[in-house]
C-alpha cells in the first residue's frame, strides 16, 4: 500500500503542475473573450443611438488625448456597460495606475490610467478589467489623419492583483485593428479587433520576429498576443509564448 501511495504521490506531482497551468490559461481565455465580447456589444449599442459608421462620430479634435479620450469614454462606452469605478482624469492607486510589463517582463512604458494629457482614461468594469481607454495618436510622430482619432484600449482582466504583463493578463484591441495611422489597410473601423490584426495574414505571423509580436525575444513584445489568440479560434495556439 504504501508503495502504491508513494506512486500516487510521484505521477501527482509530475502532472499537478500541468493540471494547474493548464487551468491558468482556460481561466485566461475565458475572461479574456468575455471582456472582449462586452466592450465590442458596447460599440454596437453605441452606433445604435449614434451612427453606424464609426467615422461620423463626433470626437473633439482640440485638447489633449487624455480630454479626447474622456470624451469617448463617458459618451461611447461608459453608458453601456456596467462600471463599477471610473478614473476620469485622477491618477490615483489602485486601477488608475497600472503600468504593464511587456512579455519580456521589461518595463512597457505605458500607463493604464490618467497619467497626463498624453495618455487616455480608465474604468473598471463589474467583471474586476481594469480598460484604458486612449484617443489620438500614439506616438510623437503620429498625426490624426482626418475622421476619427485612433483609438486603442488595453484592458487587464484582474487588475492590480495579476501579473500586469502583455500576453498574460493584459491584453489590446483598436478600432479596425491593424489600421494604424499610416497603414491604409481598408480595416473596418466600426469594430475592435485584437491589436495589429490583419486578416491577411497567417497565425505565425502574430509570433514572429516582429516588434510588437507575441515574442518575449523582440523589442515591444506581447501586444499582438491577442491577435494570435482570435486567429487560433480564440485558442492559444501551439506556439504561444506560456
Amino acid at each position: 500500500m504504501l508503495i502504491t501511495l508513494g506512486i500516487i504521490g510521484i505521477v501527482a506531482a509530475m502532472t499537478l503542475p500541468a493540471l494547474i497551468a493548464n487551468h491558468r490559461k482556460q481561466v485566461t481565455l475565458t475572461k479574456v473573450k468575455q471582456t472582449y465580447n462586452i466592450l465590442s456589444n458596447a460599440l454596437e449599442r453605441a452606433k445604435v443611438d449614434y451612427d453606424t459608421e464609426v467615422n461620423n462620430w463626433y470626437v473633439p479634435t482640440e485638447g489633449s488625448n487624455l480630454e479626447k479620450s474622456m470624451y469617448f469614454a463617458e459618451t461611447y462606452m461608459i453608458p453601456y456597460l456596467q462600471v463599477t469605478h471610473y478614473c476620469k482624469d485622477k491618477y490615483v492607486a489602485p486601477y488608475c495606475n497600472l503600468k504593464p510589463k511587456r512579455l519580456d517582463d521589461s518595463v512597457s512604458g505605458e500607463i493604464m490610467g490618467p497619467a497626463g494629457d498624453g495618455y487616455g482614461t480608465a474604468f473598471v468594469l463589474n467583471n474586476g478589467t481594469v480598460v484604458n481607454v486612449r484617443v489620438g495618436a500614439m506616438t510623437g510622430a503620429e498625426t490624426d489623419q482626418g475622421g476619427i482619432s485612433r483609438i486603442w484600449i488595453m484592458f487587464d482582466i484582474d487588475g492590480p492583483q495579476g501579473f500586469n504583463k502583455l500576453g498574460y493578463d493584459t491584453f489590446m484591441i483598436e478600432l479596425g485593428g491593424a489600421e494604424g495611422y499610416k497603414k491604409n489597410n481598408n480595416a473596418d473601423r466600426n469594430k475592435f479587433l485584437p491589436y495589429g490584426y490583419d486578416a491577411s495574414k497567417n497565425c505565425d505571423y502574430y509570433v514572429s520576429d516582429m516588434n510588437h509580436a507575441c515574442n518575449p525575444n523582440v523589442t515591444y513584445s506581447g501586444s499582438f498576443c491577442l491577435a494570435y489568440i482570435v486567429c487560433n479560434g480564440w485558442d492559444f495556439g501551439d506556439k504561444y509564448p506560456w
